[in-house]
C-alpha cells in the first residue's frame, strides 16, 4: 500500500533557476520575483494544497560561461538578478499557517554565530516552521565575492562544514538550558541567568565565546537538510540530515543511495527513518500523455542551450563548453571541484560497453527529472521512485508559478485519492509535520541533541 510523500517546492529568489530562458514564454510570471504578491499568492495556493514545505535554494556567487564568455548568464538571467530569500519568508509565514520553508545558506555566506541567531529569529517568527539546507559551495565567484580563499579541496570543505554545524549546534541546544526563560513578570525575570551559558568554542576556523543571542525557538534547531551526493557529502549526510535531497539518474541509484546513506547513519547509532531523502523532479502535466508531451515540446523551444551549458557549468564550478563534447566525462573528473555526485551517477548508470560524454551529461542531465504525462501517469511514476526509497519530492518548475498551479489543480487530487499525498497537515512545527513526531526536538540520536545541558556547569 501506498504512504504518503513529502512535497516540496524548489524555488529561487530569482527569473530563473533550472529551466533557463523560459522566462521569455508568454505565460511566465517569473520576472514578477521581486514582487511579494506573486510569491505570496503561490504560499497561499500551495498551502490550500498541503504542499510540505518551500524550499529556497540560493547563491552568493554567480559564475557559469560558455566558451570563454559570460555574457549569457545576464542576457538569459541565469540565476542572476538574485534576492534574498530570508526576507520573503516572514512575508510569506505572516499569511499561511502551516507550510514550511527550508532555505540554503553555504557556511562561507555568515559566521555561525550570526547565523544562529538569524535561524533562532526566523523560527520564532514563522512559529517553528524553518529549516536550513546546508550546502558547502564550490563556487569560486562566492569565495571572491567574500574575500576568502579560493579552492578548498572537496575534503576541506565538508570539514569546514563540520566544525560551522558544530558551532550552530551548542549556540541552539546548549547555550540556553531548556527551562531558562522565566517569563516571570512579578518577579522581575525574564531569564535565569543560571540557566545561560557560553560556549567557548575553539577550532581551526572559529573562536566563539557566547551564547546564542535569541532565545530558543520552537525547534531550537531547524529542520536540517543536506544534498552532497560524493562520498564526503553523503558522510556529511550521514551524521547530519533529517532530509537529503537527490537527483539520481535511475531508480537503481536512488536505491544504491539510500541504503548507502543509511548504512552509514546506523553505524552513527541512527535509524533509518531519522532521513528523509527527496528526489528533484519537474513535471509536465496534460489531461492525456500526448497533450503532456505537446506541452514539453513547446515549453523547450525557450529552452537556451548556451545558458544551460553555462548553469551547469556554474555547478561544477569549470566551464564545460570549453570541452569537445565527445570528451569522457572520467577523463574530466578530477578537474571537476562542484557537484561531482552528479558526474558519478551518470557514469555509474551509463551502460557498461560506453562511456558518458560532456555532451551525454549537458543533454540528460536534467532527463531522469522530467516526468511527463497525465495525472495518473505522474502518479505511477511516482509509486516507482518510492518502491525504489524515496520518501518525497522536491517539485522544480519551468514557469512560475504555473507548473505549480497545474500540479496543485491536476495532479494533487490523484496524489491524494492514492494515499500518496497528505489531505491535511501533521500539528506542530516543521519538525513535527515531516516526521508526524510527537515532539519539536531534534532526534536525540542526531549530533546536536547531544549538546543538551553540556555547558551547565560552567
Amino acid at each position: 500500500m501506498a504512504k504518503r510523500m513529502i512535497f516540496t517546492l524548489l524555488v529561487m529568489d530569482s527569473i530563473g533557476h533550472n529551466f533557463h530562458g523560459i522566462w521569455r514564454h508568454p505565460q511566465a510570471r517569473n520576472r514578477e520575483f521581486k514582487h511579494a504578491d506573486m510569491w505570496v499568492d503561490l504560499a497561499k495556493r500551495a498551502e490550500q494544497a498541503k504542499i510540505d514545505a518551500f524550499f529556497f535554494t540560493d547563491v552568493v556567487g554567480v559564475q557559469g560561461q560558455y566558451q570563454g564568455s559570460n555574457d549569457v548568464i545576464f542576457e538569459m538571467a541565469m540565476n542572476v538578478p538574485i534576492g534574498d530569500c530570508t526576507m520573503l519568508i516572514p512575508a510569506l509565514a505572516r499569511e499561511t499557517t502551516d507550510i514550511g520553508f527550508l532555505y540554503t545558506s553555504s557556511v562561507i555566506s555568515h559566521h555561525p554565530f550570526v547565523f544562529a541567531r538569524a535561524v533562532s529569529t526566523l523560527d520564532n517568527l514563522t512559529n517553528g516552521r524553518v529549516g536550513w539546507n546546508i550546502v558547502t559551495s564550490a563556487n569560486e565567484s562566492a569565495f571572491r565575492n567574500l574575500g576568502l580563499p579560493t579552492n578548498p579541496s572537496h575534503d576541506e570543505r565538508y570539514a569546514w562544514a563540520a566544525e560551522y554545524v558544530d558551532v550552530t549546534y551548542k549556540l541552539w541546544e546548549g547555550s540556553w538550558d531548556v527551562d531558562a526563560i522565566v517569563n516571570d513578570p512579578a518577579r522581575g525575570v525574564y531569564a535565569d541567568p543560571a540557566k545561560v551559558h557560553n560556549i567557548n568554542h575553539v577550532g581551526k576556523r572559529y573562536s566563539v565565546e557566547g551564547f546564542n543571542l535569541m532565545e530558543p525557538s520552537p525547534q531550537r534547531t531547524p529542520v536540517l537538510a543536506q544534498a552532497g551526493g560524493s562520498p564526503a557529502g553523503l558522510e556529511f549526510a550521514a551524521s547530519h540530515a533529517e532530509l537529503m535531497f537527490s537527483s539520481a539518474m535511475t531508480l537503481e541509484t536512488i536505491t544504491q543511495q539510500v541504503g548507502a546513506v543509511r548504512a552509514l547513519a546506523r553505524e552513527r547509532g541512527r535509524r533509518d527513518g531519522d532521513i528523509l531523502f527527496l528526489q528533484g523532479m519537474m513535471f509536465i502535466v496534460g489531461s492525456t500523455d500526448e497533450e503532456a508531451y505537446r506541452k514539453w515540446g513547446e515549453l523547450e523551444q525557450f529552452r537556451s542551450q548556451e545558458a544551460q551549458t553555462a548553469y551547469f557549468s556554474s555547478l561544477s564550478g569549470m566551464d564545460l563548453g570549453k570541452y569537445d563534447p565527445s570528451t569522457p566525462l572520467e577523463d574530466i573528473l578530477d578537474e571537476i571541484p562542484g557537484i561531482r555526485g552528479a558526474f558519478l551517477s551518470l557514469i555509474n548508470a551509463w551502460p557498461a560497453d560506453s562511456k558518458p560524454t560532456v555532451k551525454d551529461f549537458l543533454t540528460s542531465l536534467s532527463l531522469p527529472q522530467m516526468v511527463v504525462g497525465s495525472p495518473e501517469t505522474i502518479a505511477n511514476r511516482l509509486l516507482e521512485y518510492q518502491a525504489a526509497g524515496i520518501d518525497g519530492v522536491q517539485i522544480m518548475n519551468a514557469l512560475l508559478p504555473q507548473s505549480y498551479e497545474e500540479f496543485f489543480d491536476h495532479v494533487v487530487p490523484v496524489l491524494q485519492d492514492k494515499g500518496i499525498m497528505q489531505k491535511q497537515y501533521h500539528p506542530g512545527t516543521l519538525r513535527e509535520k515531516l516526521f508526524a513526531a510527537a515532539s519539536p526536538d531534534i532526534s536525540e540520536r542526531h549530533p546536536a541533541h547531544s549538546y543538551r545541558g553540556m555547558f551547565c556547569d560552567q
